[in-house]
Formats: C-alpha cells, sequence, structure tokens
C-alpha cells in the first residue's frame, strides 16, 4: 500500500512538472534562463519527465522508471547547486529518496 501511495504521488509530480515544462509559462522559461540553459533543454526535461512517469506506474518497468526519474533530479539538484539555491534542494533530494527506495 506504501509503495502505490508513493508511485502515485511521484508519477503526479512528474506529470505536473513534464506540464509546466512542456507549456513554458513564464516562470519556468525564466528559471531555465536562469541556469544559462537552452530553451530546447526544457522541452526534452519535459518529454523525459513524462516518459519517468510512465515508467513509474508499471511494475516491470518501475525500476527503469525510478532511475530515469533519479537522473532527472540530479540535473535538478545539479541546477541548483550551480545557482547555490540550497533551500530549494530538499524537495528534488527527498523524491529521489522515494525513487531510491522504489529501485530497492
Amino acid at each position: 500500500m506504501l509503495e502505490q501511495i508513493t508511485v502515485w504521488a511521484l508519477v503526479l509530480i512528474f506529470v505536473g512538472s513534464a506540464y509546466l515544462n512542456l507549456t513554458g509559462p513564464e516562470f519556468v522559461k525564466a528559471e531555465f534562463a536562469h541556469w544559462n540553459y537552452p530553451p530546447w533543454l526544457r522541452l526534452a526535461v519535459g518529454i523525459m519527465e513524462l516518459a519517468a512517469a510512465a515508467g513509474l506506474l508499471f511494475a516491470t518497468s518501475r525500476s527503469l522508471g525510478a532511475l530515469l526519474a533519479l537522473a532527472i533530479l540530479a540535473g535538478v539538484v545539479f541546477s541548483l547547486g550551480k545557482t547555490q539555491e540550497w533551500l530549494r534542494m530538499q524537495f528534488p533530494l527527498l523524491m529521489g529518496a522515494l525513487c531510491i527506495g522504489l529501485i530497492l
């Protein structure tokens, strides 16, 4: 039961984040610009977030989905570290811990 709650929470978070990255409201575009990333990277991240969410949904692909999610989250933590936004790392690190729990 706890695993299912974790999976659905991660899926909803990644789908919501993918929606923001793919639709590109100004605050998301500004964040990618702040990190000095090209505009197309936002779309690539959004597609990867959807793929991670899809992978997490099914038991047969859950580990792969969690690994892809970890790669995405590592990119987020790296980006936040690059701009010294330490307090914003808490949520991605928690999500990463949940992904590791799904893999183990």
